[in-house]
């Protein structure tokens, strides 16, 4: 309820801001000064300070603001005193600042930020690669990198045992996904000892009760 009420708060104010500046006709006409501007910084800089936070606490704050941002969810408060405005195009601009700063560590509650923004098609994308079994063969990039991270920690079939070898890609990448499964299977994948020291460090919170690292030249 905090976060909500944060949000809305935060929500509210830059909206109220930006009407009065408009009747006072003191907002320039430089596209880079309107309401679509700000707002798109408005939310960057809401994702910025939530990638920051270590203990994850502006996570749910992040979520509400930017659903708020959606027009079906704005017409729930018209019966505030205030004239709420949206811009498809500041939509645009955040979702894509959103996939444009993967991080594992953060992929749950950036990949939550992007359904509250009605964007799915990353994790849709992941899903018909999983479907279709070439996720091994499949360069991704960072924010699909992420995205799987996100799927793979959203499904228990694939948190019972984790087979390293139906991937490709940095083992690093997918530790967070390590550290939440029960059986882990990572036979000769290259595994290195950079990589063992970043488990190593990560086990004493995990779920992990089996680890097969036979057939890598540690």
């Amino acid at each position: 309820m905090q976060e909500f009420l944060t949000a809305l708060y935060v929500f509210l104010m830059f909206n109220n801001n930006v009407n009065r500046m408009a009747e006072q006709e003191t907002m320039p006409n430089d596209p880079l000064t309107s309401n679509e501007f700000s707002a798109t910084i408005l939310h960057q800089s809401a994702v910025d300070k939530a990638l920051k936070s270590e203990n994850g606490h502006l996570d749910l704050f992040l979520s509400f603001l930017l659903s708020l941002s959606l027009e079906s969810n704005q017409t729930l408060l018209r019966g505030l005193p205030t004239q709420t405005r949206s811009s498809s195009q500041s939509h645009k601009e955040t979702v894509e600042y959103v996939k444009e700063n993967p991080s594992p560590e953060k992929c749950i509650s950036l990949f939550h930020c992007l359904n509250e923004l009605n964007d799915h098609s990353l994790v849709e994308e992941i899903q018909r690669h999983l479907g279709s079994g070439n996720l091994s063969t499949a360069k991704r990039s960072p924010a699909e990198s992420s995205a799987l991270v996100f799927v793979l920690l959203t499904s228990e079939e694939m948190l019972d045992i984790f087979d390293l070898r139906k991937f490709s890609g940095s083992e690093e990448g997918l530790l967070p996904v390590v550290k939440a499964s029960r059986v882990v299977l990572l036979m000769g994948c290259n595994v290195t000892e950079k990589c063992c020291e970043a488990l190593a460090s990560s086990l004493s919170s995990s779920q992990l009760r089996t680890l097969n690292l036979d057939n890598n030249d540690l």
